[in-house]
């Protein structure tokens, strides 16, 4: 067999054992999760007839899956490495390659480009999926928009407190929204503007992010604002509405300490370098950026060291050498938890504790690679 024709037919292989891992773990969730919780997609259908009930599940669980493959897609991408390197030294089928004298990462780098190429694809379902569905993460199963609690949020750079009483993540809504503003800074004296619904804008070219506040009270007339104050908060429908401007958007307001991670990269460097964040938060998103960035790294060293340790010179069995590649990956994921920890609580600054498990892989792949097969 040709060495292009086998990088094909190992590629094909590798695609059909990671397909299969996910389908048998997304599917074991799935069916885990359904028995756990049929009767709330039974009250969702209000016995709208079978179809609007499967349509639910399907809907729920097709969201689900793009998560699912966020989190997971790493851990089924080494699985399935481990797994085709199992099948093929079972079967026999490198050495006649060996045999012709080719080396074995040339071999295997079939194994290497499908790494790289699933790889690439959770950083596009990252960067471009999951953003886009993001509110779906908490969405109640049965698929009916969800009203959650508000955690209030502080905005640091004009000093306005956000509250209210329910969050519509889909809608980007606020119920019964309580807007404090503060004195001197932006009113003559504290003031409260209470709004049924508060509904969030995004920033659009010369337009700011903030919230429009329908039927506001008290109305515009009855507003005490200094020359700041009213650059941020503009009336509308003559008074009866207001415009809040603020970078503070629905995500800061449910569960702010890990929606970030449902954000793209351009959205979390859009909030490193806004003022209206404090130095926590900062810290804690370019944590996140940079583990963001090195994860495909790491991926890619963690196969690197996969590879000889499943294919070693001087191999006492395959129960041995998939033990020892589980143990080694084992540790080079509790070093990457580690270093997480410690950046997290700034015992290491958040760069280098985000990069020392890619440095550990690299370092590892390349002291491992004396161990392969030729």
């Amino acid at each position: 067999m040709r060495p292009l024709t086998f990088d094909r037919y190992l590629i094909a292989s590798f695609l059909h054992v990671f397909a299969a891992c996910f389908v048998a773990m997304f599917g074991l969730m799935v069916v885990v999760d359904l028995l756990e919780n049929l009767d709330e997609f039974l009250a969702r259908a209000e016995n709208r007839g079978t179809v609007v009930l499967l349509w639910n599940i399907v809907r729920y669980y097709g969201f689900q899956s793009v998560f699912f493959f966020d989190r997971a897609g790493a851990a089924l991408l080494l699985l399935s490495v481990v797994c085709v390197l199992i099948l093929f030294q079972r079967s026999g089928e490198f050495s006649p390659l060996l045999a012709a004298g080719i080396p074995m990462y040339r071999v295997a780098r079939g194994l290497i480009v499908a790494a790289i190429g699933v790889s690439t694809l959770l950083l596009v379902n990252q960067e471009f999926v999951v953003p886009k569905v993001a509110f779906q993460a908490y969405d109640s199963r049965g698929g009916a928009a969800v009203a959650n609690q508000i955690e209030a949020a502080y905005d640091h750079s004009s000093h306005l407190s956000i509250d209210g009483q329910r969050l519509n993540l889909e809608l980007k809504e606020i119920e019964e929204a309580r807007f404090v503003i503060p004195a001197p800074g932006l009113a003559q004296e504290m003031m409260i503007l209470e709004a049924p619904k508060a509904r969030f804008r995004s920033e659009n070219g010369r337009r700011p992010a903030g919230w429009i506040l329908q039927d506001v009270t008290p109305t515009a007339d009855a507003w005490k604002l200094t020359e700041q104050g009213r650059k941020l908060i503009v009336p509308l429908d003559n008074g009866r509405s207001a415009f809040v401007a603020t970078a503070i958007s629905c995500d800061q307001l449910y569960r702010r300490g890990s929606s970030f991670s449902l954000l793209s990269t351009p959205e979390l460097l859009d909030r490193i370098h806004s003022p209206a964040f404090g130095v926590l938060s900062v810290n804690r998103l370019t944590a996140h950026v940079h583990s963001r960035l090195m994860q495909p790294l790491l991926n890619i060293a963690a196969v690197l060291m996969a590879i000889p340790l499943m294919v070693r010179r001087e191999s006492t069995g395959l129960v041995v050498d998939a033990t020892l590649c589980g143990l080694s990956l084992g540790t080079l994921f509790g070093i990457h938890q580690l270093c997480q920890y410690l950046g997290t609580n700034h015992v290491l600054p958040s760069d280098l504790a985000a990069w020392l498990p890619v440095i550990a892989g690299g370092g590892g792949a390349a002291w491992l690679s004396g161990w392969i097969r030729t």
